[in-house]
């Protein structure tokens, strides 16, 4: 009994153990977070492909900021472009989570909604991105108003 006693006792220490550890990683996982969302903030100007139904064009000298929003994320304001009766507004997607170390940093794949007050028209779509060396890489999907498909987006651009 005694020597079962003292099994159990010792599973119990791995056990704490492997929890304590855990948690020093998910702390170190968020100071990196909170580092890197840090790190990417600002504003960049660049150029966007964009792609409906395979016909791509290219949108010249557009900006999109990048505002913290807490710890480890921030919120991307992506700015109005293209032409009438083609333009589309000005959105923001909120609570894009950053991680990464070392100047490479990961902006995680989040799915977004809302409705542009002006028009009363909703929006939808999917955005993730990169950042290395001061350049900034957003891919994001747009689903905006009655279009029957989505525009897909690739922006690359550089900190002003």
């Amino acid at each position: 009994m005694k020597a079962l006693r003292n099994v159990f006792a010792m599973m119990m220490a791995v056990v704490r153990m492997c929890v304590s550890f855990a948690s020093c990683d998910k702390e170190k996982d968020d100071e990196a977070s909170s580092e890197a969302a840090k790190a990417v903030v600002g504003v960049y100007n660049g150029d966007m492909s964009c792609s409906v139904m395979n016909q791509e064009s290219t949108i010249k000298d557009m900006t999109m900021t990048l505002v913290k929003n807490g710890d480890a994320a921030v919120d991307l304001q992506i700015s109005p472009y293209g032409e009438p009766p083609m333009a589309m507004p000005s959105i923001t997607v909120s609570g894009l989570k950053v991680s990464g170390k070392n100047g490479k940093y990961t902006i995680a794949e989040k799915e977004f909604k809302g409705t542009v007050e002006k028009t009363s028209k909703q929006y939808s779509g999917t955005v993730s991105g990169s950042w290395e060396n001061n350049t900034l890489t957003i891919n994001y999907s747009l689903q905006y108003g009655g279009m029957p498909v989505k525009m897909i987006n690739k922006f690359v651009g550089s900190k002003k």
